[in-house]
């Protein structure tokens, strides 16, 4: 009888960005007042980049660019055919092509590779958020994942004999320097990320308190992330509803966000205020209407950006 293979931590980690996912998907397209659908659905990306730039595979599929590039045009059909920042998709292509040369430019020079990586990354934030979607905030997650992936495997290689620390001293010497690279790493990534996030959704207090907490938990989850079997296995009607998930987590967000795309396409009524401000000419008897729904609830007419 063929045993079931064990729940990976990564499975885990998948399936709770899934989930945020799907919550900030649902706030987005469907709820009026969605303050703290998106305060959640904010700590979905993180894991994403951080994966990506933890795997090793260096394989670009196919099918993240043509799905990327569908979820993109639905994305600015949806908006009168306005330009849209290109889907994560396209972003974690671009992150699987320059991870190789990222690691061995970190490999080869150490801490000026640091900087200039985080200097060039913080430097181009303005222009990649117009490139792809999180733009650089995102490619900083990848870089703290790619460093915690290079202190994991280093630990492990200097671990494996146990005089490898007094036989190898430069070995140990470089783990322990990627130990403090990492932790960097993450600190810039989460600090940048409340930074261009409250930019950008302008959270009232008690919701950035709570985004903040939220990134603080995630980023210690992910400085301690290390792939392999999962402590906890949970029964096997459960576990493998998470295997299934952390093997097609980008398929079942594509599906998911290409379904809200034409929902709320075909059925405009669902829209809340706050989706997309309406900018095509052929958007203005539509808009005319949203008026007139203003006048009755003035809260939700403020909320709609880009109206007055």
């Amino acid at each position: 009888m063929r045993t079931p293979h064990a729940v990976d931590n990564t499975d885990w980690l998948k399936t709770a960005a899934i989930i945020l996912v799907v919550v900030d998907h649902i706030g987005y397209f469907f709820i009026e007042d969605a303050d703290w659908w998106s305060v959640f659905g904010r700590l979905a990306a993180p894991s994403f980049f951080f994966l990506l730039g933890y795997a090793q595979t260096r394989t670009v599929p196919l099918h993240w660019i043509w799905l990327g590039v569908i979820l993109t045009m639905l994305d600015s059909w949806n908006t009168g055919w306005t330009w849209v920042a290109p889907n994560i998709l396209l972003s974690f292509s671009l992150i699987r092509i320059a991870r190789p040369s990222v690691q061995i430019l970190m490999q080869h020079h150490g801490w000026a590779a640091f900087a200039i990586l985080v200097s060039a990354l913080f430097a181009v934030l303005p222009i990649a958020a117009n490139i792809v979607d999180y733009g650089a905030e995102g490619w900083l997650w990848a870089l703290f994942g790619l460093y915690q992936r290079m202190y994991v495997d280093g630990r492990s290689a200097t671990d494996v004999d146990g005089t490898a620390q007094s036989s190898a001293p430069p070995a140990h010497a470089m783990t322990e320097n990627l130990g403090l690279m990492r932790l960097l790493a993450c600190f810039v990534a989460a600090v940048v990320y409340v930074w261009q996030e409250q930019r950008e959704f302008s959270f009232s207090q008690i919701h950035f308190a709570a985004f903040i907490l939220g990134i603080g938990v995630l980023s210690l989850s992910l400085y301690l992330f290390q792939r392999g079997p999962s402590r906890i296995q949970p029964p096997e009607s459960i576990a493998g509803t998470l295997r299934f998930i952390g093997r097609r987590t980008l398929e079942i967000y594509a599906i998911q966000l290409a379904g809200s795309e034409l929902i709320i396409k075909l059925v405009p009524e669902l829209r809340p205020l706050t989706v997309a401000p309406l900018l095509s000419p052929e958007a203005w008897p539509d808009v005319a209407v949203r008026i007139a729904v203003c006048r009755t609830s003035l809260p939700r007419c403020f909320r709609w950006e880009g109206l007055f």
